[in-house]
């Protein structure tokens, strides 16, 4: 009480304090309740939210009005009479800002100390902590639902080809867990070499190039056998627009086929289905769960090897570790009620090389009945472990899953609410529907709205209303991409988006497979040619009994088909007696394993000549696989076998020339294999005789030349292209690296299929010797070559600017003399006079073209987009005189936008248009005709420009000619000129990197054509 009477004092201490401060004094009523309190103190953070110097001795409700809208006032009467403190927190709105105190009440005699704490920030920092997490556990939810619900292959690799992320989908099918996989590279997890190189370079490209890749290949799959692969790599981006990883996504384009087998009529068939399933299968009876039936996939799961180890056996004494655990006793439940049960991601503790451990399935039990009424379960079990633990990873990594659905190589988009509104879309999902982020908010009918009533629009709402996901390829859709209604094959996979167990959006995935489907179109026509194709190309087809005794309805051309009648004997009527033990061993086999025959063997034709005849035949089997018959088809190779013949002599002949030739000859397979060298290989490599492959010829080639000649003879290998380089041979005799030229050539079939690649090796290495020096002094030389032209373009300049000034006096005084003598010339002196200032004019001409070609190499041009049309539409304006002195006209359309110096393509056009309007035909307005055509070359993008006039033309033999330097084809008194515009527009196409080139008619006109790249290697031209 001594500090409160020392106002100066205590005002000090509480200053110092960071929170409010209230000291009260209680104010009772007529019941000895606490009505109010009197304010004795406050501290200067409070009296800065009054401002009122005259607080003393006032109600606290007066200075605070605002607690009187809340409970705070009451808490504060509660403390007071209980002497309890209180500490609670309370808001209240001002200027609509939400504003969060803490309040703490001591009661101290027969005072309070009330304590306030400003902690509005706070509270705002934590609710904006609960909307980020509710987000992003919407967001996570949303992009697991599209990584692990899409058919699609999706990965990453990092730039050393490994791989850092795979979806479930790819682990299922490696058969793999993340641990197994992530990490390691595409030899690791079971690509073969060639399939791992492949993707490799495709990496490296996508990598180097900053674009998509895309491409079909062909491997076996675990369980599918052989499958066709459409797959994307693309590049992932960093913030400073780098490549830091690869991703890519991978669709199976082979038909799908769902095959439905016909249910089992017996227990024994039954059971075969269920040992011959890749899915992992069991069949129980009984409360008990005594096993009866199980397969392999089964047994794996079981940690068994041998089926007896559980075969009759309870499934509590097989797997003792399952006491206890929900999964038998599901079993139980359905064998007693009948009732099938599906469970999902179901936890199984089981035994796995002496560790328990956890694994999680997808369960699947059905009580089936037998013909006797009894029951058994049927159990279907998928490991899905890899999945759950490969999802619950998935779900730590929100940033890096946003990041993929942007740049996942799948069109990809998410709908929400009823109206189906486009809440997410990818870059890819746009292009297929031909419009851009825009549409973003919009409902999907109304961006594609001719969709309504279409098969595809019926399995969206189903999906959305029904919650039934749909997969399904080559779904025909008929929308707008391009300006107007196309049609368009996808591969499609819906999934609805399920928030606390309601639809609230779904998933959709598209792959356009349009090109694929028409191409198996054409393809499927193709094949029903090439059927009959066959059909006709059989000699003879007939049939045979079963036990082949008996052949008959012959047909057909050759020497098995001259009688229609049954034959019992035909084994020594048509079979050559040297081949029919062979004939007749192959019988026996093929009856035995029920396969098809297939053999070459010789014939008797009915004039006793011998043949050649290749025989396939076909078991025709019943329901129970039992051979009914077998139906041939024989066709007469004679001429093939004496063909392979001729072959054979020929190569041995080949053979013997090659040895005899001093060069190295070699020849490879289609692949790339080398398959043959000639003796002098052997004699300068020292390698063993008949060692081939790249094993045969890499170790012999200098380490620094290896890579370089390996990249260089597949890509000639894959692109079917002629292949040259130069490359260092070791000897094997002398040690000693020697240049060698390396040329080869693919041998081609008349379908253009490369059947063979015949290759030579050149010693050149005096010639590369002496080449080296040769390039030394070349060097030399071009410098002062340089130093020379630059010399000449100096005087090219002076010279043309002094020869000037005398032609212009000629003028000058020619025109002085016409306007002394103006009515003393006689017709003959003014056709002089007229003639020389013709010749003064051709001259004054011919010295700016020769200024003009002399600086044409000399100025640099600064690069820029230019626009053909509107470089075209301003010549038309300089000539316009021209153009209707004549009648002529100028036809051009969409002419390209490409990087170029303005001021020299203006240059280009303006001497080829002006040429065509100067050399028209007499009488005939000229007519000017301009088309452009984009074309890729080396990939690279060009542009091919055509010119066609119909004027005077040339002989087409001087079409060269016409581009050398005052190189004139007509008479200059017949057309004016100084035979350097052409000479002129050909050096602008070279500055530019192109090329021009003429075709002309004599009397019906010329056509130039300019090749030009869209894009300039340098800024300077």
């Amino acid at each position: 009480m001594e500090l409160i009477h020392n106002l100066e004092l205590f005002q000090t201490v509480f200053n110092s304090v960071p929170n409010g401060i209230v000291v009260l004094k209680s104010l009772y009523n007529d019941e000895g309740r606490v009505k109010d309190f009197s304010i004795v103190l406050l501290n200067t953070y409070m009296f800065n939210w009054i401002e009122d110097s005259g607080y003393q001795d006032k109600n606290y409700s007066e200075i605070f009005p605002n607690v009187n809208r809340s409970d705070i006032f009451q808490k504060f009467i509660e403390t007071a009479e209980t002497g309890l403190t209180a500490s609670f927190e309370q808001w209240y709105e001002s200027d609509e800002t939400i504003h969060w105190f803490k309040f703490t009440a001591t009661k101290q005699g027969e005072l309070l100390v009330v304590t306030t704490e400003d902690i509005t920030e706070k509270r705002q920092a934590e609710i904006a902590l609960n909307n980020a997490l509710t987000a992003a556990e919407k967001q996570k939810r949303l992009y697991d639902s599209v990584i692990n619900n899409t058919p699609d292959l999706v990965y990453v690799f990092d730039l050393n080809y490994k791989f850092t992320y795979a979806n479930k989908a790819l682990l299922t099918m490696w058969g793999k867990s993340a641990e197994d996989s992530i990490g390691l590279g595409l030899r690791e997890n079971g690509y073969e070499e060639w399939h791992a190189l492949m993707h490799e370079r495709e990496i490296d490209f996508v990598a180097a190039e900053k674009r998509s890749i895309r491409g079909t290949v062909s491997f076996p799959h675990a369980e599918l056998g052989k499958r066709i692969y459409d797959y994307i790599f693309a590049p992932v981006f960093n913030e400073k627009g780098e490549v830091e990883a690869i991703a890519g996504t991978t669709r199976d384009i082979t038909e799908i086929k769902q095959a439905e087998e016909k249910r089992q009529q017996s227990e024994n068939r039954f059971r075969h289905m269920i040992e011959q399933s890749p899915i992992a299968m069991l069949l129980s009876r009984g409360e008990e769960v005594i096993i009866e039936t199980i397969n392999k996939p089964m047994l794996k799961f079981m940690n068994k090897t041998n089926p007896d180890e559980v075969l009759g056996k309870k499934m509590i004494d097989a797997l003792p570790e399952l006491l206890g655990q929900p999964a038998l006793q599901t079993v139980i439940n359905v064998q007693k009620t009948g009732v099938p049960f599906r469970g999902e991601e179901q936890p199984v503790d089981l035994v796995i090389d002496g560790i328990l451990e956890r694994r999680y399935f997808n369960f699947s039990y059905d009580c089936i009945k037998d013909s006797d009424g009894n029951s058994a379960v049927l159990h279907v079990a998928l490991d899905v472990t890899e999945q759950v633990l490969s999802r619950r990873k998935l779900e730590d990594s929100e940033s890096r899953l946003k990041s993929m659905i942007d740049q996942t190589p799948s069109p990809t988009l998410v709908l929400k609410g009823d109206d189906l509104v486009i809440e997410q879309i990818n870059k890819h999902m746009l292009e297929l529907i031909g419009r851009g982020y825009e549409i973003i908010g919009m409902p999907l009918i109304a961006v594609l709205p001719e969709l309504e009533g279409q098969y595809v629009w019926e399995q969206v709402k189903n999906v959305y209303f029904k919650g039934i996901p749909f997969d399904q390829s080559e779904v025909l859709v008929v929308h707008n991409r391009t300006g107007q209604l196309g049609k368009y094959y996808y591969n499609l996979a819906y999934r609805p988006l399920l928030e606390n167990g309601q639809i609230t959006g779904m998933i959709q995935v598209a792959i356009d497979v349009t090109q694929q489907v028409t191409a198996r179109q054409k393809m499927e026509e193709s094949e029903s040619r090439f059927r009959a194709l066959v059909n006709a190309a059989s000699n003879v087809v007939y049939q045979i009994d079963a036990d082949w005794r008996i052949m008959r309805s012959l047909d057909g051309g050759g020497s098995l088909s001259d009688s229609e009648e049954p034959v019992s004997k035909w084994l020594e009527h048509f079979i050559h007696q040297n081949d029919r033990e062979k004939v007749m061993n192959l019988i026996a086999k093929s009856i035995a394993e029920k396969s098809i025959f297939e053999l070459e063997h010789r014939t008797i034709a009915p004039d006793g000549t011998v043949g050649w005849t290749f025989s396939r035949v076909v078991p025709i089997l019943d329901d129970q696989n039992n051979i009914i018959e077998w139906f041939g088809a024989a066709s007469d190779i004679t001429s093939q076998k004496e063909l392979q013949q001729v072959i054979k002599e020929s190569e041995e002949k080949f053979r013997q020339l090659a040895d005899l030739v001093p060069q190295i000859i070699w020849t490879g397979n289609p692949d790339g294999y080398i398959d043959y060298y000639n003796r002098r290989w052997y004699e300068y490599t020292g390698f063993e005789v008949d060692e081939y492959g790249d094993l045969s010829w890499v170790p012999k080639i200098h380490p620094d030349d290896v890579t370089f000649v390996l990249e260089n003879w597949y890509q000639s290998v894959q692109s079917g292209s002629f292949y040259q380089t130069e490359f260092r041979l070791k000897n094997g005799n002398t040690g000693e690296y020697r240049w060698f030229l390396s040329k080869a050539v693919p041998i081609k079939e008349k379908t253009g299929v490369i059947s063979k690649w015949f290759g030579t090796c050149t010693d050149i290495h005096e010639q590369k010797t002496i080449t080296e020096k040769l390039e030394f002094l070349v060097a030399d030389r071009t410098k002062e070559l340089q130093r020379s032209n630059e010399d000449l373009q100096q005087f090219a300049h002076v010279a043309s600017h002094d020869l000037k000034e005398p032609v212009r006096k000629i003028k000058t005084f020619v025109g002085r003399l016409e306007d002394h003598l103006q009515d003393q010339l006689d017709e003959p002196a003014s056709k002089y006079i007229s003639r020389i200032n013709v010749a003064a004019e051709r001259m004054f001409n011919m010295i700016d073209g020769v200024l003009a070609y002399s600086k044409i190499n000399a100025d640099s041009q600064k690069t820029a987009l230019v626009d053909l049309n509107e470089v075209i539409k301003n010549i038309e304006t300089d000539l316009e005189v021209s153009l209707q002195r004549t009648g002529g006209k100028i036809y051009h359309d969409n002419l390209p936008v490409l990087e170029g110096a303005l001021v020299l393509l203006y240059q280009l056009f303006y001497n080829l248009i002006n040429n065509s309007i100067k050399f028209a035909k007499e009488g005939t307005p000229p007519e000017i005709k301009i088309s452009s055509e984009k074309i890729i070359k080396l990939d690279k993008n060009w542009v091919v420009i055509t010119l066609e006039d119909n004027g005077i033309g040339f002989d087409e033999s001087q079409a060269e000619r016409i581009f050398e330097t005052f190189t004139r084809l007509n008479s200059k008194d017949s057309y004016e000129g100084t035979g350097l515009g052409l000479s002129l527009c050909k050096k602008i196409a070279e500055r530019h990197g192109g090329t021009i080139s003429a075709d002309g008619t004599v009397g019906k006109g010329a056509v130039f054509v300019i090749t030009l790249p869209f894009e300039q290697n340098e800024n300077d031209i």
